[in-house]
């Protein structure tokens, strides 16, 4: 089977050689590797135009389209039996190809097979280990545990949007013609999105063993939080959209959607109040408390975050640090 692999970047050096060689590296023979522009002025298109075949680079319509749009680029042009995804500055390990084709070929009835990933993390000097490196010691630090973890996870991803990790996906195109494109109008959160949207009509498996590297930035946690919480829209829009009934029938207790929906608007409300808009953060915390009206700390957030809209700058003493 043809195996499409869609790899969105924008400004992908030093990083989308290594992500483009991991795919190289996988021992199946009927490849093409997509690689989606989104306006990169860094060397990223004469890096992969070097290649050649298999790995064809395309572009998005305009520049800084987004991630979505990218990979809608590399999904319509996709001619593969199976459609893959990487980030352009991660990598695949291993065999994780061939495992997930064979797999897949046992098991016709599954749309979607992902594996874990393992983070991979700067040393204090800011280079990165090589892969062989990494994997060497990959178990120890999970970005989605619970190997084989499999069957209907609508629940799981509702809960927890880590269940699936894109870099790991391999999925089918019958799939693909049954969930559509990804959302362009969200900036942030268009996985979480589709594999929301791919739980309700494929039982998804999850093969065990580390079989991707998730590289973490310096800058992953800095910069000032965005004015919209994608993820809660998202949460809620798949609430309004299938309530909390699964396909399998199973159903999320309703304790578990409040805790949920308290949980993102206090993370928002955090973020803000720590670096960002003093006003989005006291929204963010009241409308935290119409889920647990009764949770001290955001009531704490929830006050200071008022006294600091007003002062634009006291109110953030004996605080904790660290959001829940």
């Amino acid at each position: 089977m043809r195996v499409s692999v869609v790899i969105p970047v924008f400004n992908g050096m030093p990083h989308i050689p290594e992500a483009i060689d991991s795919v190289l590296r996988q021992r199946h023979d009927d490849l093409e590797v997509l690689v989606i522009d989104d306006g990169s002025n860094d060397g990223t298109r004469k890096a992969v135009s070097a290649y050649g075949a298999p790995v064809v680079l395309l572009s998005t319509d305009a520049p800084r389209s987004g991630p979505a749009a990218a990979r809608n680029v590399g999904l319509r042009a996709a001619t593969g039996d199976l459609i893959a995804f990487l980030d352009a500055d991660d990598v695949w390990l291993g065999n994780k190809l061939a495992e997930q084709v064979a797999y897949m070929s046992g098991h016709p009835e599954v749309g979607l097979v992902s594996t874990n990933s393992r983070y991979w993390r700067p040393r204090p000097d800011g280079t990165y280990p090589s892969p062989d490196e990494a994997a060497a010691w990959a178990d120890a630090s999970a970005v989605s545990g619970d190997g084989g973890l499999s069957g209907w996870l609508y629940y799981e991803i509702l809960l927890k949007p880590s269940t699936v990790w894109t870099s790991t996906v391999l999925m089918h195109r019958w799939l693909l013609d049954k969930v559509g494109l990804f959302n362009e109008s969200l900036r942030l959160g268009q996985d979480y999105d589709y594999w929301l949207r791919a739980s309700r009509h494929t039982p998804i498996h999850r093969l065990p063993g580390c079989h991707a590297l998730y590289r973490q930035h310096e800058d992953n946690s800095t910069g000032r939080p965005r004015p919209v919480n994608f993820e809660l829209q998202i949460f809620d829009s798949a609430m309004r959209r299938w309530g909390r009934l699964g396909p399998d029938g199973r159903s999320v207790p309703r304790n578990a959607v409040r805790e949920r929906y308290h949980r993102l608007n206090f993370r928002m409300g955090y973020h803000h109040y720590w670096r960002g808009d003093p006003g989005v953060a006291m929204r963010s915390f009241a409308a935290a408390l119409r889920w647990r009206p009764h949770a001290p700390k955001t009531w704490a957030y929830l006050m200071a975050s008022s006294a600091k809209r007003i002062k634009r700058g006291g109110a953030s003493a004996g605080l904790e640090t660290r959001a829940e």
